[in-house]
């Protein structure tokens, strides 16, 4: 993955907090702050500076896309070094100029040099499911708001075998969006994991670093085996580098099935030390 400059420190009037925070994505256009649609990040940063009554730039632990939601959010923020805000009345405070589809959950101290993006260590994400064949029926909408949809029957054994490729560096040209290609296309699934719940199953995966929509794409190219459109070893070769791009292309999942459940951070980890 490419290497970053690292940022500087915090200057010495500030001290350096970090916060996990939790949010429904759906009516976002995503984490990363843009100045012309609603991003989570904006809106943190919109509820500090009427807090504080002056400019504030968070830096978050890395994007989520358009429509997907979080658990555990990461970002860090410097603030005033005088004692006058703790981790705590922060949050309480934030929280207050927030509206309710985010949440800031907790919060404290972190080293000046601690950076919530550059020391990630380990990201799991979660991608959760229903089809109408395995329910029987169309799903509730109560039980849709954080569930994708899929109206297809899908045999889950071929997508477990399928989803074995993954494990480990491979190429991920052919499930990113093209248009925001980095040069460097491999990347490294340290983890995968299947739960199959009475309504619902969900798809966990852990690794450091994910390309664009890069999970959403796993999942398609997965339901793809899964409803037959393709076997688990065309799915394996499209992760050889150099490979040619699959005559009918890998569509991402929807947005609303995937969800950032934690970011970890090592022996520097804040929230959840070794």
């Amino acid at each position: 993955m490419e290497q970053e400059p690292r940022p500087s420190l915090p200057p010495d009037d500030k001290v350096r907090m970090a916060f996990i925070v939790a949010y429904d994505g759906r009516g976002f256009h995503g984490w990363q702050y843009q100045p012309s649609v609603s991003s989570v990040q904006g809106t943190i940063e919109s509820a500090f500076e009427r807090l504080l009554d002056l400019p504030v730039r968070i830096a978050g632990s890395g994007r989520t896309d358009t429509g997907v939601s979080a658990w555990g959010q990461v970002f860090h923020v410097d603030v005033d070094g005088t004692g006058r805000w703790t981790p705590e009345t922060l949050r309480r405070a934030v929280n207050h100029f927030l509206p309710p589809e985010i949440r800031i959950v907790s919060g404290c101290v972190v080293a000046a040099d601690f950076h919530a993006r550059h020391d990630v260590r380990a990201k799991i994400y979660r991608y959760a499911f229903v089809s109408a064949p395995r329910l029987g029926h169309t799903p509730s909408p109560l039980s849709l708001p954080f569930l994708a949809f899929i109206p297809a029957p899908l045999d889950l054994t071929l997508m477990k075998t399928a989803s074995r490729s993954f494990l480990g560096s491979r190429y991920y040209a052919h499930f990113t969006v093209q248009r925001s290609c980095p040069e460097n296309l491999v990347r490294t699934v340290d983890g995968i994991h299947w739960e199959i719940a009475a309504d619902s199953i969900s798809f966990w995966v852990t690794g450091r670093g994910f390309l664009h929509m890069m999970i959403r794409y796993m999942v398609g190219g997965l339901i793809d085996v899964g409803a037959g459109r393709r076997t688990p070893g065309e799915l394996e070769k499209l992760l050889i580098p150099g490979s040619d791009a699959p005559k009918v292309p890998i569509r991402p999942a929807p947005p609303e099935g995937l969800c950032l459940v934690r970011v970890l951070y090592g022996k520097k980890d804040p929230f959840y030390p070794y």
